[in-house]
């Protein structure tokens, strides 16, 4: 096992869980307080306090918070029923945004921000959580699946859910599963300048060219 992977185990993410909460209660609670208090998408001033507080306390980088914010409160039809009912295609249906002519991929944020309205059905995705599981797969297999496996949500899903099979997690929720993978993958060493295109991940910029639908 190579030693810069740490293996799964019932232990770990429970050790990983409590320093997670440990670490993140200030943030964790006040994502929790906003959306108990604006629980549903269908007033456009309460959808940009939810994006801009995801935005920003995820680091998930995004500039056109209001635009954002506009695309998902008018083109997404029954988003909180489809949130309630954890249906995998309102996160694509969220990240596929048209701002100025352009199209972009909100992938990172678009899970972060589902599964804050719902975190049992969504788990997050980032360049720390995909750093993980690429490394994972490599020295202790769980299933197959590519990098663009991944970005594609109803499979990556699945994945989350064969690794919480393969290594015996199944007492954990996918949130509480998230809070491990985001402590085991390397942080995203990437600049932080608008200008760069560097596709979905942790950092959602807004790229100069147009990303592929």
């Amino acid at each position: 096992m190579n030693p810069a992977v740490e293996k799964p185990s019932t232990e770990r993410v429970k050790a990983a869980c409590e320093r997670y909460d440990r670490e993140n209660e200030l943030v964790e609670r006040s994502l929790e307080e906003l959306i108990r208090q604006y629980p549903s998408n269908s007033d456009p001033r309460h959808i940009l306090l939810k994006v801009v507080a995801v935005n920003a306390l995820h680091h998930t980088h995004i500039f056109a918070v209001d635009a954002v914010a506009r695309h998902i409160h008018t083109d997404i039809p029954k988003i909180d029923t489809a949130l309630a009912a954890g249906f995998p295609e309102v996160v694509s249906q969220i990240a596929k945004v048209d701002i100025q002519g352009k199209h972009y991929n909100l992938y990172s944020f678009a899970t972060k921000y589902c599964s804050q309205h719902n975190p049992a059905a969504y788990p997050v995705y980032d360049l720390r959580i995909e750093h993980y599981l690429c490394n994972l797969q490599k020295v202790s297999p769980f299933g197959a699946f590519s990098h663009a496996d991944l970005l594609i949500y109803p499979k990556f899903i699945d994945l989350m859910a064969a690794f919480r099979d393969s290594f015996g997690l199944g007492a954990f929720s996918f949130h509480e599963i998230g809070k491990f993978l985001r402590q085991q993958g390397e942080p995203p060493s990437l600049p932080i300048q608008e200008d760069r295109q560097i596709g979905p991940g942790a950092f959602d910029f807004f790229p100069a060219q147009e990303l592929p639908s």
